[in-house]
């Protein structure tokens, strides 16, 4: 069942930005499960993936604030299998629907919680 859902988008700009700044401190604050597969894209794509990457992890924030349960951005963890993507938070055993995507401008990223009954 369904319990919870969240939605995002983010500024690819806003993004490039921060890198720009504040380089691996911000990946390994926000990423400590590493960005690998991110990496490996050219730099239009590379921003965009991190993006993405973070409006995900900012849905699931939204959704588990609607549940009253908090979670910090190292408590999502976000696997890339190439196409692949695994979605899980530390401590919680909700499952997960999701789907991200990114463009030129902006990222997007929606989230279901879903509770095995």
């Amino acid at each position: 069942m369904i319990v919870s859902c969240g939605v995002d988008i983010v500024s690819n700009k806003r993004i490039e930005t921060v890198l720009n700044k504040w380089g691996d401190k911000f990946l390994e604050k926000v990423f400590p499960e590493g960005v690998d597969y991110c990496r490996k894209k050219r730099k239009g794509e590379y921003i965009g993936c991190i993006a993405a990457r973070f409006a995900l992890k900012e849905a699931v924030i939204k959704a588990f604030s609607s549940l009253g349960i908090s979670v910090s951005f190292s408590d999502i963890v976000i696997r890339d299998g190439g196409k692949n993507i695994s979605l899980s938070v530390k401590g919680q055993s909700f499952k997960f629907l999701f789907s991200i995507s990114h463009e030129k401008e902006y990222s997007i990223a929606f989230v279901n919680v879903v509770k095995e009954s």
